[in-house]
């Protein structure tokens, strides 16, 4: 059963789905801030319009270079002094970085829109990092996360920090928005996902993710692993299981109901599999996910939309919808939080200037960390798990560290953090949510008392 409803949502997404490539045009001259012995650098540039470039950038995040569009504001070049937002696109399946621009007049769209929008080409890899590297690398997350992001702020005048860059795309584009967002919330002040499928726990999204990879010739299971055996893997980066991560991003939440309505636009053949495929697959994961949001009160803007299926005449409804509101969060950008909550399988987290290293006998399961601010944290998981925080206590001579009502004096390093260990009780040998695994976490409040001036 799981397997046909895993070939139904994939060929629906195929036959939905438009994938397009630009053509060449001549090389953009434009300042290259990599060197040949870069991990990742630009190869080649290439002008698609007088708006758009097409950069070629070599990368160890995959085998073959990785191709990049990146469609500059109106009056970019008018004002060389000012810098810009930054939008990042993710692409649906079987689509391509040239998607936004041809498929969906992305330079139309964003006449008025003053960011940067770079569209990276994803493949059917669901933007994230793979558990099979059995034919080599595919990193999508490594790549955007962390080499686009540093490239295109090296390369091109940005501002260069979270309040002004953001993150869109559409159906298999919405789940990495999301999974984005949450694994990385100090890197992204607002998240738009249109129609995505943001919710990889529902029964039909568990069976598109397995089989997607077939479509890039891969093995089914390729990118999250046997779900029987790898659940924490699909949790650890599922929009559904990190929602209280999201919490201080401004988010919007896009779907159609599957309903084709031409008086929007709607072609027979958007129809033909896309209202199934935006009704039964990719709906009921948005729904998910806002009554989710709802019960944390983490605030969101959600569009159910009372037409639509999953298409080129959707997703650019929605995108004119959503540009607006990402508009006004980098005209106001707010304030980074003073306390975040955050969960994270990985094995060291970075997040929000907080450095949080797990036990390295510990197999893959959840660490929690709540209400982490310069007065302390709680924390949730198992082994000896060493934390350092952010730069709260510059020019502090000692801070009285408390952890279960033990206290230890710790002296804060040149930038201003302390380093400490917590006792979480033996760390964990079996991965979590595995069938049998038997796992224990172990809590403990920490509270923080800077002492006097150094």
């Amino acid at each position: 059963m799981r397997a046909g409803i895993g070939a139904l949502a994939a060929a629906l997404l195929l036959a939905s789905g438009l994938a397009v490539s630009g053509p060449a045009g001549t090389a953009r001259a434009e300042a290259d801030p990599t060197t040949a012995s870069s991990p990742v650098r630009v190869l080649e540039r290439t002008q698609l319009t007088p708006r758009t470039l097409r950069l070629t950038i070599a990368t160890d995040a995959f085998t073959a270079p990785a191709p990049v569009e990146v469609t500059l504001p109106v009056g970019y070049d008018a004002d060389p002094q000012r810098r810009w937002p930054v939008t990042y696109y993710l692409h649906g399946a079987d689509h391509d970085e040239t998607t936004f621009r041809d498929s969906y007049d992305g330079e139309a769209l964003t006449t008025g829109f003053g960011s940067i929008v770079v569209s990276p080409r994803g493949d059917v890899g669901f933007w994230s990092d793979w558990f099979s590297q059995a034919t080599g690398p595919h990193d999508y997350e490594t790549f955007v996360i962390d080499q686009l992001v540093p490239l295109i702020d090296a390369t091109f005048r940005t501002e260069a920090d979270r309040a002004h860059r953001a993150v869109m795309g559409e159906s298999m584009g919405g789940f990495g928005v999301m999974a984005y967002a949450a694994r990385h919330p100090d890197l992204f002040a607002a998240a738009a996902s249109l129609s995505g499928g943001v919710d990889s726990n529902l029964p039909a999204s568990v069976a598109a993710i397995t089989a997607m990879p077939a479509l890039q010739g891969q093995p089914p299971g390729s990118i999250f692993g046997d779900r029987l055996t790898q659940e924490v893997r699909w949790r650890g980066s599922n929009p559904a299981d990190l929602v209280g991560n999201l919490r201080g991003v401004d988010l919007q939440l896009f779907t159609g109901n599957g309903l084709y309505d031409p008086t929007h636009g709607e072609t027979l053949a958007e129809a033909s599999a896309g209202c199934v495929l935006e009704g039964v697959v990719i709906r009921p994961t948005s729904v998910s996910l806002h009554q989710l949001l709802l019960d944390r009160g983490i605030a969101h803007r959600w569009v159910d939309l009372p037409w639509g299926c999953h298409g080129v005449t959707l997703f650019q409804h929605e995108i004119r919808q959503a540009l607006p509101q990402i508009a006004a969060v980098f005209a106001r950008p707010g304030p980074a939080p003073t306390q975040f909550d955050h969960r994270s399988i990985d094995p060291v987290i970075d997040v929000w200037g907080w450095t949080i290293e797990a036990d390295a006998d510990r197999e893959l399961e959840f660490l929690d960390l709540t209400g982490a601010g310069r007065g302390g944290l709680s924390m949730a998981g198992s082994g000896a798990t060493t934390v350092t925080t952010a730069s709260y206590f510059a020019g502090i001579a000692t801070v009285s560290v408390t952890v279960e009502g033990v206290t230890t004096q710790v002296q804060p390093d040149p930038a201003g953090r302390i380093t400490f260990e917590v006792d979480l009780g033996p760390a964990n040998r079996t991965q979590a949510h595995q069938v049998g695994a038997v796992t224990t976490v172990h809590t403990a409040d920490v509270h923080f008392t800077a002492g006097p001036a150094s």
